[in-house]
């Protein structure tokens, strides 16, 4: 990835983004196709298919759309949210619907967050949310979540001050401000992969929300495979 990244715009003007910080945001606020096209081409990320471009942005323009994810949260019915999902050219599979209403289900339960706030790993994570009845959240989910947690610290995409925000933060209001962040993350890696989609929409929505309930706990570091 480059170091500088200039991009013309459409209106003439000219955007210069310093460093992969700068670049993620700027994928993850492209206002159109084109701009996304001219973003990613400025970084150095190009080969892909103009399907695999639109597919792209429409799924960012979904997570810059608050209000439109907020109802895919707030719809406890899995053909009412699928019919919603369609509006916007997405699927998601019943197994995806069920892992996000359990995603959302456990990050705004106090008392369960504050017992996994006490586990130090994936496996004492597990433990706790199966005996909480919670068996939608795989090892390879929490590993993924825990990955993406990494990424958002360690590409300083959110500030020292903004982490340390979070944790006073309702889970709504964590998933509001790191879903266009992944989604972006997603995007330029698949694009840059060739691979059509590195995670499907539904599945990028229950990773946010499960990167918002991390978040929220001070040790984000730990639990590391």
């Amino acid at each position: 990835m480059k170091d500088s990244i200039v991009v013309n715009r459409e209106d003439g003007s000219t955007g210069e983004f310093v460093g992969g910080k700068d670049f993620v945001e700027a994928v993850a606020k492209a206002s159109s196709k084109e701009e996304l096209r001219r973003i990613l081409a400025a970084g150095g990320v190009d080969g892909f298919s103009e399907a695999e471009l639109e597919e792209s942005y429409r799924n960012l323009a979904l997570s810059q759309d608050w209000n439109a994810v907020k109802k895919l949260f707030d719809d406890r019915d899995y053909v009412s949210c699928r019919k919603k999902l369609e509006e916007h050219g997405l699927a998601a599979t019943r197994e995806e619907f069920d892992l996000i209403n359990e995603v959302i289900a456990t990050a705004t339960d106090d008392a369960l967050v504050a017992e996994l706030t006490r586990t130090r790993d994936v496996e004492s994570s597990l433990e706790v949310l199966h005996r909480h009845g919670y068996y939608k959240m795989t090892e390879d989910f929490l590993l993924l979540v825990r990955e993406n947690v990494l990424h958002l610290r360690e590409d300083a995409l959110l500030t020292p001050e903004e982490l340390k925000e979070f944790s006073g933060n309702s889970f709504f209001e964590r998933c509001k401000k790191s879903i266009n962040l992944i989604f972006a993350l997603s995007s330029i890696a698949g694009l840059a992969l060739g691979v059509s989609s590195v995670a499907d929409p539904a599945l990028l929505i229950a990773i946010a929300g499960g990167v918002s309930l991390v978040l929220g706990i001070d040790h984000v570091d730990e639990g590391r495979k």
